[in-house]
């Protein structure tokens, strides 16, 4: 009997494992590209994509206008045209505008991919069905809960990370709890999410994960009926962080099939808009030592406020800033200790000039003041001690070609546009947002950007991941991101905040 039991026991156990090694065998598993480039080429002026598929199936890309986008679409069976399509002329983009609704609108983030990988991937032909991408300016920190809160028009999150600081409860809160139930605010606003229980096993598995996140969202959109869909996709991030660019470029191919089969069962209906929330520095990171240089000079670092002696710093994600939370009296202190650490570009904190914040800028490089006037939206960036942000030169440029006003002023329209291709894209505005807006519930006392190159967070990360990239920096590769669309032209780079309308999420 004992025998006959423990044999079914070990029946059962190898039944669990046998069925457990055949999900893991089954999960993510890649998705073959349905079409093949078969030729390009030059007809007359026009250029043309020719892709074969399996079935007899041939698919024909024509760019007419040749503003590089594809306008008309042609489909063959066994040699024979079954239908074509000619797409309607590009909307140019204005802020807030409102354009006529197609039939279904697909808006999808790739989380974490530059404009320069994806500007590079449609130069090479890729992604024709899409007019030119642009660039997007992230938010500072340039991370996703902060990015994506900003760019789907939504309440502020709790904290910058998942794991956070809870200012009233004095405590340190969120972590794996926020991760698996993906209720923050933003979340609610989208249609699609990589499951939160699988976003640690996608660090193990980055590309069985990819897969499988891409799968999903193929599934979901195929089954929804909503004419706006909203989606993000994590896994993008990930791969960013643990593989090389190039291998990463293969990935973001079978997205471009993705979105090619779903557009050509609309038969060019479907209108789709890409974007990524910020960039990636694509280069091998190493942690800072700051919690070391913080005790060294007699704080603690704790998970909350008891005195004038504690520092609290929720890291979670491995990135290039940090979010610290300190008496006001002692901050001042502790950004100066910080900024001896190697890899710390510069602090950020706040002081007060009655009820408008005055944001500090301070690093190896000077210290500086930026205030701003509200009623002109205009900004000015005043230098204590060298130049912290490297502004100096371009700001008095600004103010000899008369854009500045006497007082030394500069409008926020005039600043983006100058300072998109700076070291620190459209810096002044992230910085000020950072520090005096609303962005989070629990703002930062001091926020830390990193050099290209180094990172912060979770120690419990460090475990299994080593990372080839990251972001959450001021710096551009952090920063930028990209938008495209099928049918809208985007003629200028954008912040955050402008890519999709707020009134009802997505241009109509």
């Amino acid at each position: 009997m004992k025998k006959a039991v423990g044999a079914g026991v070990l029946v059962g156990a190898s039944l669990l494992i046998l069925g457990a090694t055949i999900q893991i065998s089954q999960w993510g598993k890649p998705l073959p590209p349905r079409f093949h480039l078969l030729m390009v080429r030059d007809r007359e002026g026009m250029d043309e994509w020719a892709y074969q598929a399996g079935g007899g199936e041939r698919l024909i890309l024509r760019d007419e206008d040749g503003d590089g986008r594809a306008d008309r679409l042609l489909f063959f069976l066994e040699g024979e045209l079954k239908w074509e399509v000619a797409r309607p002329a590009p909307i140019l983009w204005r802020p807030g505008r409102t354009v006529s609704a197609p039939a279904r609108h697909l808006v999808l983030c790739l989380d974490g991919v530059p404009f320069e990988i994806m500007a590079a991937l449609w130069r090479e032909g890729h992604f024709r069905e899409f007019l030119p991408p642009e660039r997007v300016i992230s938010t500072f920190p340039a991370d996703s809960d902060l990015a994506l809160s900003v760019l789907l028009h939504a309440p502020p999150s709790p904290g910058y990370e998942n794991r956070y600081f809870d200012r009233q409860r004095n405590r340190v809160s969120g972590g794996v709890r926020v991760t698996l139930r993906q209720d923050l605010p933003y979340h609610r606003r989208l249609d699609y999410a990589f499951p939160g229980v699988l976003r640690g096993p996608a660090y193990l598995f980055p590309e069985r994960a990819f897969f499988d996140d891409l799968t999903r969202l193929r599934a979901r959109f195929r089954a929804s009926s909503k004419r706006v869909f909203l989606a993000h996709l994590s896994t993008t991030d990930v791969l960013f962080h643990v593989r090389s660019p190039e291998q990463v470029r293969r990935y973001l191919l079978a997205v471009e099939q993705v979105v090619r089969e779903l557009l050509l069962e609309s038969r060019g209906t479907l209108r789709i808009t890409l974007l990524s929330d910020h960039g990636n520095t694509l280069s091998h990171v190493k942690r800072i030592a700051l919690e070391e240089a913080l005790r060294a000079a007699g704080y603690r670092v704790e998970e909350r406020l008891r005195d004038a002696r504690s520092v609290v710093i929720p890291g979670y994600g491995l990135i290039g800033a940090v979010a610290l939370y300190a008496r006001p009296e002692i901050v001042g202190d502790v950004c100066r200790i910080a900024q001896e650490v190697p890899g710390v570009d510069f602090c950020v904190f706040r002081e007060w000039e009655g009820e408008m914040p005055v944001v500090i800028i301070e690093g190896q490089r000077g210290r500086a003041r930026l205030r701003f006037d509200p009623t002109r939206e205009a900004f000015r960036y005043d230098v204590m001690w060298g130049d912290p942000l490297q502004l100096l030169p371009l700001w008095e440029e600004l103010r000899r070609e008369g854009k500045a006003d006497p007082d030394g002023f500069i409008p926020q329209a005039v600043l983006f546009e100058a300072t998109v291709g700076h070291l620190y894209p459209d810096a002044v505005r992230r910085l000020y947002e950072a520090m005096g807006g609303r962005q989070v519930e629990n703002p930062a006392d001091l926020l830390l950007s990193l050099q290209d190159g180094y990172y912060f967070g979770s120690r419990r990360f460090d475990w299994f991941v080593r990372l080839r990239s990251t972001h959450g920096g001021a710096t551009q590769r952090s920063s930028v991101g990209f938008v495209m669309s099928t049918d809208v032209r985007f003629a200028r780079p954008l912040s955050a905040s402008e890519v999709l309308p707020a009134n009802g999420i997505v241009i109509e």
